[in-house]
């Protein structure tokens, strides 16, 4: 199953009672700003958004460098975004705290 922006906006739309281009604005509005923090990453700074309690989004920047092999290869500096979910939000879905 997969659920996709669209469907959590309707859902939440729904459930808040709030108009869908009320929702869709917000979620546009967010992605940019989560953008903005995420493109900002310096070589000296590690940025991490933390998006929903458990799950964040960390990003690094990775500086220029030069491959030596068969050919020399010229890799350009770039920021490099990671999806991280924690231990206990894991142990949540699968039900570890229910006891």
């Amino acid at each position: 199953m997969t659920i996709n922006q669209e469907n959590i906006i309707k859902d939440i739309s729904k459930k808040e009672d709030i108009d869908i281009a009320t929702v869709r604005r917000i979620f546009k509005s967010a992605e940019g700003i989560i953008f903005d923090y995420l493109s900002s990453t310096t070589p000296t700074d590690k940025t991490v958004v933390k998006l929903l309690d458990g799950l964040s989004l960390e990003c690094k920047y990775v500086p220029s460098q030069e491959i030596h092999r068969y050919e020399d290869i010229q890799c350009d500096e770039k920021i490099w975004v990671k999806p991280k979910i924690t231990r206990h939000y894991n142990r949540k879905l699968n039900g570890y705290f229910e006891n």
